[in-house]
């Protein structure tokens, strides 16, 4: 019998490739829904009911945490610069508190599929909750995947969001396109 381990989903269709992944070698993989920064409510919804698709369909028990984004604007909005690495440690923690409490084995996060986010960092932080949970992470580059998760989000109809989830980070998506006269691209 594989280690169980428990993943971070962000949304839907960045959970296919870890998942199947990590099910291939063997793994018992136990989702975790938590998404404090995703805004607005709508959209949080939309890409809640993509992570529930994907675990039904790939046969694995996802939970869904509390949603609350308060705390998470508050601390953006103070320091839009520097918002992703806190975020980032927030949902982090909360797996590896939620993978010790279930007596996971490990725990890994879909971030880690995204062709957009800082790896380094993201391995760094798993690293430091690892240590504070006193369970290890399980980084793996699921990168090289990408094109297989696309393709089966599309495929299954999964919901697929154009931005990162907080609100800046969709202003930063219009950011060109804001700058510009109306008419104009």
């Amino acid at each position: 019998m594989g280690k169980r381990i428990l993943l971070h989903i962000c949304c839907g269709p960045c959970a296919i490739a870890p998942i199947l992944r990590l099910k291939e070698a063997g793994c018992t993989v136990i989702g975790l829904f938590f998404n404090p920064n995703v805004q607005p409510a709508m959209e949080y919804v939309r890409r809640r009911e993509g992570a529930a698709k994907v675990g039904g369909i790939l046969d694995v028990d996802v939970r869904f945490d509390a949603y609350d984004p308060l705390p998470h604007m508050r601390r953006s909005l103070a320091d839009p610069a520097g918002r992703c690495a806190p975020c980032w440690e927030e949902r982090l923690d909360r797996a590896a508190a939620t993978a010790a409490a279930l007596g996971c084995d490990a725990f890994s996060s879909s971030l880690l599929y995204s062709k957009y986010q800082d790896h380094a960092l993201l391995a760094s932080l798993g690293e430091a909750r690892a240590a504070a949970h006193g369970i290890p992470f399980h980084y793996q580059d699921f990168r090289v995947h990408w094109d297989e998760g696309v393709a089966l989000s599309r495929q299954w109809e999964i919901y697929r969001q154009p931005y990162c989830g907080c609100v800046l980070s969709e202003l930063d998506r219009y950011a060109k396109k804001l700058r510009q006269p109306p008419g104009v691209g």
